[in-house]
This record gives structure tokens, sequence and C-alpha cells, in this order.
């Protein structure tokens, strides 16, 4: 839900918001004068601030100015009416969000408004690194403990508290943003703001406007000055997205602010000074494209103080099942979904997979398992098939019938009656620095010890749970974690 105040002192507008932004995905709390705004943003912070200029006991300008002194982070948009633009600029200038115009028009005001919450959430949603990590934390954990994520940890810290460029280099999905805002969370700035852009989302003259600015009349549909991001952002953070997919001449002028932090608008010839820290990615080779000529080495230099690389999610081997299980639970909150965690035999088909998607991906293939489930385990019948098929041995989804008595293991190619040669399998976790031995040596008796009692008990739970010595309730779950599935009658010999 995006937490919206709205200020203004004329009714009509104040309804006007909370039927162009109904609950439940939004709450439109209002205020007609700028004291009420201020207790109210000391009383709970908003996600986003619209706020008149003209208001009964304060100027807007004034407002924004006590807004931004309490929590710089908080984006404050200025609503003006005709003649008042230069003291919406102005406070743009000092870091205002956006200002748009009297009439309001919804087509433009509902994504201003959602593009506001977006860039409130990258700043305030923490991104955590390991040794902060907490249970209930409901920000991006940093989740990971192969060595080469060890080594992003490492560098983060090093570098988080530096005032100099960062460029970070990666396949698509792999958690770039995360790592900048790890990076600005960590930092200095850490209480300025941070603006994210995309520089392979937006077109060339459009990039150049968001970033730069431009004076009224500069270009077509250029109806009213704009300031740009590294204007809007002096004294923050500015994370730039794929800058590989930056044009020669647009990677001129950034180099001209790496170089000097002063620029001009678009169509402007007053020269600007900022003091903004940029971090940078992308999943392009630079180096490969300097030696063609795509990218200019100078500008590659400027960015290069500072690099951290993030292996793709195919290398962490396994880091996907611990990323797999704080998805599960983060997701299961927000699809409503009872589930306490995957199977062992999902997690290794997980494992098996390439992941050209990586993370991000992986996002998504645990989303559709919630999705698919019908019980507090995934399963890997849940699984979508573009990860299933990629194991030989993967076994679809059980048909149910009603002749369905006897017990196999679901989705693995193991035999439930098959030992486990314990001394090697201590071994094994020694050398691989396990904490959880005894658990994980459970994990692997009960997988085989409940099929063949199971199978004994011709598949009749009730009489299974006694031979077990647990309740029926604890044998069904047990079935569902490790993906034991009744199917038909079996010798229940060896």
């Amino acid at each position: 839900m995006i937490r919206i105040l709205v200020v203004d002192d004329e009714p009509l507008i104040l309804d006007s918001f909370r039927y162009a932004f109904p609950q439940p995905d939004y709450e439109v709390i209002t205020a007609g004068t700028a004291a009420a705004a201020m207790e109210l943003f000391h009383a709970n912070p908003p996600d986003v601030v619209l706020s008149d200029i003209r208001l009964p006991d304060l100027s807007g300008l004034e407002l924004f100015h006590q807004f931004h002194k309490t929590d710089a982070r908080v984006p404050v948009i200025l609503m003006t009416g005709h003649g008042t633009a230069g003291t919406a600029i102005d406070a743009m200038r000092a870091g205002a969000f956006e200002y748009i115009l009297k009439p309001l028009d919804p087509d433009t005001l509902i994504p201003l408004v959602e593009s506001a919450a977006e860039t409130s959430r990258l700043m305030r949603t923490p991104a955590t690194l390991p040794s902060d990590q907490t249970p209930d934390t409901s920000g991006d954990l940093l989740i990971g403990n192969c060595p080469a994520m060890q080594e992003v940890y490492r560098a983060i810290g090093r570098v988080a508290s530096q005032d100099v460029t960062v460029l970070i280099l990666g396949e698509s999905g792999t958690g770039k943003e995360v790592i900048a805002r790890a990076i600005y969370q960590y930092g200095q700035r850490s209480v300025r703001p941070f603006l994210a852009i995309n520089c392979a989302a937006i077109p060339e003259n459009l990039l150049e406007s968001e970033l730069f600015g431009h004076e009224k009349g500069s270009f077509s549909g250029a109806d009213r000055k704009r300031v740009g991001k590294f204007e809007q952002c002096s004294g923050g953070t500015l994370f730039m997205d794929e800058i590989g997919d930056m044009t020669p001449l647009m990677q001129t002028k950034v180099l001209r602010v790496l170089q000097d932090q002063q620029f001009e608008r678009v169509g402007g010839n007053e020269t600007i000074r900022t003091d903004v820290r940029l971090i940078t990615a992308t999943n392009r080779d630079l180096q490969a494209m300097m030696e063609t000529s795509e990218f200019r080495g100078d500008l590659f230099y400027r960015l290069n103080v500072y690099t951290i690389n993030l292996p793709p999610l195919r290398e962490r081997g396994d880091d996907i099942g611990l990323l797999a299980e704080h998805f599960c639970r983060q997701f299961s909150k927000e699809l409503g979904k009872d589930v306490i965690g995957l199977a062992t035999e999902s997690i290794q088909l997980l494992k098996q997979y390439r992941w050209p998607g990586n993370v991000r991906e992986l996002q998504s293939v645990i989303k559709h398992a919630l999705l698919e489930a019908t019980g507090p385990v995934l399963v890997p019948a849940f699984l979508p098939d573009s990860v299933r098929v990629h194991h030989v041995g993967a076994v679809p989804r059980p048909i149910a019938s009603e002749t369905a008595v006897a017990v196999l293991p679901a989705a693995t190619s193991h035999h439930a009656q098959d030992t486990t040669n314990w001394p090697e399998f201590i071994r094994d976790r020694l050398l691989a620095k396990s904490e959880s031995i005894y658990d994980d040596a459970q994990q692997v008796m009960e997988r085989q010890v409940i099929p063949r009692v199971l199978q004994i008990a011709d598949g009749n739970q009730v009489r299974a749970a006694k031979l077990l010595g647990m309740s029926r309730a604890t044998l069904r779950t047990k079935c569902r974690l490790y993906g034991i599935v009744v199917d038909k009658v079996v010798d229940g010999g060896d």
C-alpha cells in the first residue's frame, strides 16, 4: 500500500485524490494547512507528499523545506497554479521530486505518484548485509555464503563510506540495484536523496532531459522548464543502470559531469554545479566496447574507480537454496499462502537449473510455485515445467486415484530404501563446514525411513504414524516436506 499525504486547502482537490487513489492499493491522508501536514508527517511519514504552493498559513516552498529537513528521503511533489511555476522550480533545485500544474490531469498524476513511491521505496527499504539479518527483516537481504558473494560484501564495506564512483558489473537479474542501494544506505549520504534511472529504457533525447533538465521551448514538447536528476539529486546519490547502453553523445555529457561536477540544461547556457555521488551498473562488457569505440575509454576509467563484480546465480551453489527459502517466506506472506519451505528435491532441481534470468528469474519461479501449491511445502510438482524438465529424473505431478495406497518418493531417482554411508555423510558435511549436521542427518534418515514404514503399513497413514511414534498430522507434514506421495499398491519387500 502506498501512503500519500495531500496538502491543499481546497476540499474538491482532496476529494479528487481519494477518488483517483482508492484503497487498498493506496492510503490517502489529507491536510488543509501546513501545520496539520507537519503533524501528520511526524506521526507517520508518508511514502509521497503532494502539496499546493499556496497554503493558508505557510507557502508550499517553506513547507517543502520543513519536510526536507525532517526527512529528505520522502519525495515531495508540488502542485502549482499559473504564475507560481518559478517557486516550484526553486523547490526542485533544492530537491523536490517534481511539480505539476493545476488543473490536475489523472493520466499524468497517477504514474508520477507511482514513480515517486518507487523512488521512496528504493531509499527507505533497507538492503541489508548478512551480519544485520534478522528473521523479521522486511527489506531486501543480501543473501549468500559463496566466496564470490563474500567478496561482494567486503567490497560494499570498503567503498560505502568513501565518496567515490562505483561501477557494478553483472548479468541481468543478478541484483545490481540492491547492491547500489546497500552502498547508498551504508554510506555518508544515506539521509540524502537516492534517485535511479535506467539508461536503456529511455530514448536518448528524453534521457538527456531526465539527467540534465531542459529550458522551456528547447525542443518540441518542452512547454515548461524542467530540473534534471543531476541537479535535483545534488548532495545525494544517483544510480544509473545499464550505462553501457548510452549513446556516444550522452557518454560525453556524463563524462563532463564526472570531471567538473557541472553541466547545462538542454537548450540553456547557464552552468549548473552539482554534488552527486554516482553509482553505475551494466550487464555489458565495457572493455570490449572500448575496443570497438562503442564506449569512451576516458568515461570508463572515470566510472571504474571501484568495481564490484556480481556472480551469476548458476555459479553460487548452495546460495540458490538459501535464496529460494528466503523468497518462499517473503512471497508466502504477500500471496497469503501458508507455506513453510521447499522440499529437498525441489531445492536440488533449482540447483541443477542454469538460471539464465538469475535471481530475478528465481523470484518468478518461487511465486509460480506458491500459486500452484496446495500444501505447506513446495514439492517439485509445483515448480514450472521449464525448471523440472531440465532434470532427467524429474517426475510429473502424480494423478490421484481412489485406489492409491502405495508410497513413492516424489521427483527423485533414489529408491526409498537406499541406505546412507554415515561416516562418509558426516565427513562430507564437515568438509562443507556445516553447522547443522544433526538436522541434515535427521532429514536424510526420515526420507529413507518414512517411505519404507508406509510401504510396510500398505499406505495406511494411521498405522504408519503409530509405528513411527508420531501423530498422523506430523506424518502428513513430513510427507509433504519430502515429496512422499501415495500412488498404487506395490510389494513392500526389497
